[in-house]
């Protein structure tokens, strides 16, 4: 199964669609009878541990379609670390992707979140369907061999129609492979799966906290079921109103933004290979002489978008790119950060009907304003290929509880604007925003955290317009 950077669909997120979900009423106070089986089944806990910490683990069934929960089932993965003191209730949370594994993320939360938070709630993770430990979506070696052969980042019509014919039959091939779950691995069905996960809980409301791509499942739960809200906070929000084509355009700026940072920073780490004036200028020929070789470019730029995420991993940039400069490629490692289920999902939730011509017309509309990542990030996107994916869909969250968003003003992967989309659209959302660059500002920033555990502990949120220095 492939775990490479296909078109830079990679790190985190984007706009909002539904896919096939009855959601009429869903709010109403409680569920339909159809869904008794779900919502009201005992699971049994086991332990479990990760590296000595003790955790509890159990599986919990949910109906492949939601529109059919008479049809074939799933069992998602679920973990539990029990609060460690005065009990609130359970805390539940998503770390992002699409695609990353939520009960891998959470011994690193239950170990590194603050002591208020792991004192006051049991911490519940689970992979999300067609992730992880969850009925895994898959591809055939042959199937994603043939689709590496192509270039990812095409720069003629030609080669854009090349790689749209080899990414239908990938997809195909994938399909076929994964079976029925393929086309219901859209955020709305991950966001009824998350409402079964309450009720199994024995929870009446529900606490969450979801970063990255996490505030897109966020979003849609509140929007869905605004009335069964306890606590929720969104961190590094994705924009509810974005489709594919703004999605992309969205992290190009982000990215592009961190390597104005970095640089910027160049003249404090002597290990930088670059100079701020001219660093954009070396950055991109570096990317241009990749081309060549489309595996090689595309890992390139998939590994320097994860490494501009956070100025802790500037300096691990820095020996990198100065390793490639030397003509050692070696130094390009493939990156761990995508699967099919983060195509999948992304594919299914951001509409895009573009035909390749528009595809191409658009990316160097934004490489002009982008120059070094925007045409990386746009020309090759799959999601035009895709089956059955979804249209965007205002949400208002009306009636629901205050609910916390965090931005980062120079956030490489969901930038700022996504943050203040998302808390202008909610109705009753609240932004705090962290100044500085960074993905993910829970844990990260003493200010955000300290916000963050007064509202989930005592529901007082942080003033209208705080801003937490970085």
């Amino acid at each position: 199964m492939t775990r490479r950077r296909r078109a830079v669909m990679a790190v985190i997120l984007g706009g909002l669609t539904a896919v096939g979900v009855p959601v009429a009423n869903a709010d109403a106070g409680g569920h339909a009878a159809a869904y008794d089986e779900f919502y009201r089944q005992n699971v049994s806990w086991s332990a479990c541990d990760d590296r000595g910490l003790p955790l509890d683990c159990t599986g919990v069934t949910v109906p492949i379609d939601w529109a059919r929960p008479n049809g074939s089932t799933i069992t998602l993965k679920v973990r539990r670390h029990k609060a460690t003191g005065t009990r609130h209730g359970s805390l539940l949370t998503n770390p992002g992707g699409p695609g990353v594994s939520g009960v891998r993320y959470l011994a690193e939360a239950a170990r590194t979140w603050s002591g208020a938070v792991t004192s006051g709630f049991d911490l519940v993770s689970w992979d999300p369907r067609g992730v992880g430990e969850s009925a895994p979506l898959t591809c055939p070696d042959e199937a994603d061999a043939a689709l590496r052969a192509v270039d990812s980042s095409p720069d003629t019509l030609a080669e854009r129609k090349r790689q749209e014919a080899a990414v239908s039959t990938w997809v195909r091939q994938c399909r076929a492979a994964s079976g029925p779950l393929f086309d219901h691995v859209d955020t709305l069905s991950n966001v009824r799966d998350l409402d079964v996960l309450r009720a199994v809980l024995g929870e009446a409301k529900l606490s969450f906290l979801g970063t990255s791509y996490g505030t897109r499942i966020g979003i849609w739960y509140a929007d869905t079921f605004p009335t069964r809200i306890g606590r929720m906070v969104l961190d590094s929000a994705v924009d509810p109103a974005s489709d594919n084509k703004a999605f992309l355009n969205g992290q190009a700026r982000g990215v592009e933004r961190a390597l104005d940072d970095y640089l910027a920073g160049c003249a404090d780490r002597a290990g930088c290979p670059f100079s701020e004036t001219q660093g954009r200028a070396e950055v991109a020929k570096l990317l241009r002489a990749a081309d060549s070789r489309p595996a090689e470019q595309e890992e390139l730029v998939s590994m320097m978008a994860a490494l501009l995420r956070s100025p802790r991993y500037w300096p691990g940039l820095d020996g990198q790119l100065a390793k490639i400069q030397a003509g050692d490629h070696s130094a390009i490692q493939p990156t761990d950060a995508v699967d099919i289920a983060n195509l999948a999902i992304n594919c299914l939730d951001l509409p895009d009907r573009r035909t390749a011509r528009q595809v191409l017309t658009d990316a160097n509309r934004t490489a002009r304003s982008r120059p070094v990542f925007g045409y990386e990030f746009t020309s090759g996107t799959m999601c035009p290929l895709w089956p059955n994916g979804g249209g965007v869909k205002t949400v208002t969250a009306r009636g629901s509880a205050p609910i916390l968003v965090i931005g980062t003003t120079r956030d490489p992967a969901t930038p700022y604007e996504w943050a203040r989309s998302t808390a202008k659209h909610l109705a009753n959302g609240r932004l705090l925003t962290r100044d500085g660059s960074g993905h993910a500002a829970y844990g990260d920033n003493a200010c955000v955290t300290e916000a963050v555990d007064r509202y989930l502990l005592d529901a007082v949120l942080p003033a209208a317009g705080t801003v937490c220095a970085g």
